[in-house]
Parts: C-alpha cells; sequence; structure tokens
C-alpha cells in the first residue's frame, strides 16, 4: 500500500527551485516581452545577433533575435505565477514538449550569455569575389564579380567588356547575388 501511495504522491510532485523555460512571442517582440517578464521580477533573455545588411540600397547593422520569436525565462515555482508569465505583453505562451513546459538546461542558458552577442554577415551580401548579376537598366542582367563595398551605398564589381575585365561602381540596390 505504501508503494501504492508514494508512486501517486510522485505524480503530484512539483518541480523545486528556479528553471529556465522557453517561451515563443509575438513577431519582432522579445525586447517587449523581456522588459514586462522584468517587472514581474523573472529573469528573462534572448542571445542577439548584430547583421550587416543591405537595407534600401544601404549597408546597415542590425541588431536581431538569434532566435527570432523565442525567449529563454527562469522562473522560480515557489514565486513565480506561470498564468501571468503566459500573459505577459510580447508573449504567446510556453514551449512545450509533450503535457510540460520545455525546460532549458542551464548550461546551453550560460553558453548565450557568455557569447553574448554574435557577429553574422547576411548571405545576400557578397563578398570578394562572388558572382553578381547586375539588374539596372543600362546591364540588364550581366554577369558580374563582387570586389568590395565603396561606402555604404555603392559596390565595385568587375564585368566583362570586350573581352577584357572592367571594374564600375554601381549602387547595392543594381546588383542580386547569383544564386
Amino acid at each position: 500500500m505504501s508503494e501504492q501511495t508514494s508512486s501517486s504522491k510522485a505524480l503530484f510532485d512539483t518541480p523545486q527551485g528556479t528553471i529556465w523555460y522557453l517561451l515563443y512571442c509575438k513577431a519582432k517582440e522579445e525586447s517587449r516581452a523581456v522588459m514586462h517578464l522584468a517587472n514581474q521580477g523573472v529573469n528573462a533573455f534572448y542571445p542577439k545577433v548584430n547583421i550587416t545588411k543591405v537595407l534600401r540600397g544601404k549597408r546597415q547593422r542590425v541588431e536581431e533575435a538569434l532566435f527570432p520569436n523565442y525567449v529563454f525565462a527562469q522562473l522560480d515555482h515557489a514565486k513565480h505565477n506561470f498564468t501571468s508569465v503566459r500573459s505577459t505583453r510580447g508573449v504567446i505562451g510556453f514551449v512545450k514538449q509533450g503535457k510540460d513546459y520545455q525546460k532549458v538546461p542551464e548550461s546551453l542558458i550560460n553558453l548565450f550569455q557568455d557569447c553574448d552577442t554574435l557577429e553574422k554577415l547576411d548571405a545576400s551580401i557578397p563578398a570578394k569575389g562572388d558572382k553578381v548579376v547586375l539588374n539596372n537598366p543600362q546591364y540588364n542582367n550581366i554577369p558580374a564579380i563582387y570586389q568590395e563595398p565603396k561606402g555604404e551605398n555603392r559596390a565595385i564589381l568587375l564585368i566583362q567588356l570586350l573581352n577584357k575585365p572592367v571594374e564600375m561602381v554601381v549602387d547595392n540596390s543594381e546588383f542580386v547575388k547569383s544564386v
């Protein structure tokens, strides 16, 4: 009889202490969710990455979430209310694994916190020697080779004219990386 009592007691045991959980958030609202969770006394964060991309023809560095729409939150079962965390502005809910909330190992959290912010280049930005295709009206669909950026708005490309390689400077919006 005591075995049955101990097994039924184990079914109703709740985790003790602080545990990291994975939350799913609204698009582009990770920082809002972290701010509102902090107001509730919840330790939360999301890893970020600095991406260099071309926006409106200009090279810009943008900070984005490494895992878009996801936030890590450290909850204390004795202190925090899971319903209020789920109802926090910017948060959609907990990520689940079966019927249980997805727990995240502390070692993984420490790894992300140690990395702080990662550096990354957008895959659509060409590197020296990459093949690109011009898409401006004068040189429609002519293949070229990317040489280097020239300021924030332009780049130097190498094209073949009369069987001779020629350097030309074009706006970043006038070419795309070929696949």
